[in-house]
């Protein structure tokens, strides 16, 4: 508690994920529905996020296995992965953002391999990724790239068409009329039929399962997951200024609005 109390002025509190959480949200503002957003706050859009208990521990005690253990609990209690990914990716950029002001000297726990499989990775990581999908070859190097910088689930991504895609404006049209951008490398070209899949070749489980063992140990991180691929993504959209209205609709969490 003593390494995590920090001191603004006069006064002093806790550095916590909730506190780190509750600076961020309040700082993304409302979105109103003329800009696209659902009017809804993301600090009572977090709300249940930050209440849990491990977000009020001082953040030098949070550990890779507790963040492990909390998207357990929100996608037990949300009933699905994309707003839980949006919130650890909210989570992540909050108290990284906090980290860097208020206590440099703390490691960052979502960049460690965590037991779920699920973390971030780093810019280097991600050149290692595209290297080996260039190795393995077929769709491999489309579906990592898509992966990562779209904030799109492997699920979804399984399931468009490449009459779905844009190439010249760089653009993937998804389901409830959610459009996302892409750079048109990973895009299909005009010869290609517009009713197959985009990601054809690898249309079963196994062929996933072993595809992602295969980039696991090219970054010796043998539970990758598809999930922190798109977690990365969502990441990086919050750090480019996306609002999280934006991002959730991005990843499918919520619908787009009427309008």
């Amino acid at each position: 508690m003593k390494q995590c109390t920090i001191r603004i002025g006069t006064k002093r509190f806790l550095g916590t994920a909730a506190e780190a959480l509750q600076r961020w949200a309040i700082d993304q503002g409302t979105l109103p529905r003329s800009e696209g957003g659902t009017q809804v706050a993301p600090v009572s859009r977090l709300a249940a996020l930050a209440a849990e208990a491990v977000c009020h521990w001082p953040l030098a005690l949070l550990q890779v296995e507790d963040l492990a253990t909390l998207r357990w609990n929100r996608f037990q209690a949300l009933g699905g992965t994309a707003f839980m990914l949006v919130e650890q990716a909210a989570l992540a950029v909050a108290v990284d953002q906090f980290r860097d002001f208020h206590l440099p000297a703390l490691d960052d726990p979502f960049v460690e391999a965590a037991p779920d499989g699920i973390s971030l990775l780093d810019e280097t990581a991600c050149q290692l990724l595209h290297a080996q999908a260039a190795v393995m070859g077929g769709a491999w190097p489309r579906l990592v790239g898509l992966l990562l910088c779209c904030g799109v689930s492997l699920a979804e991504l399984s399931t468009i068409c490449c009459g779905q895609a844009d190439r010249e404006s760089g653009r993937l049209h998804l389901q409830g009329g959610r459009v996302v951008t892409a750079p048109s490398i990973w895009l299909p070209s005009s010869q290609e039929d517009a009713t197959s899949l985009l990601l054809a070749e690898l249309s079963d489980a196994a062929a996933h399962a072993a595809g992602f063992a295969a980039l696991g140990q090219r970054l010796n991180h043998h539970r990758l997951k598809a999930e922190t691929l798109q977690l990365t993504a969502l990441v990086a959209a919050f750090m480019e200024g996306r609002h999280l209205d934006e991002v959730l609709q991005t990843a499918g969490g919520i619908s787009v609005p009427a309008g």
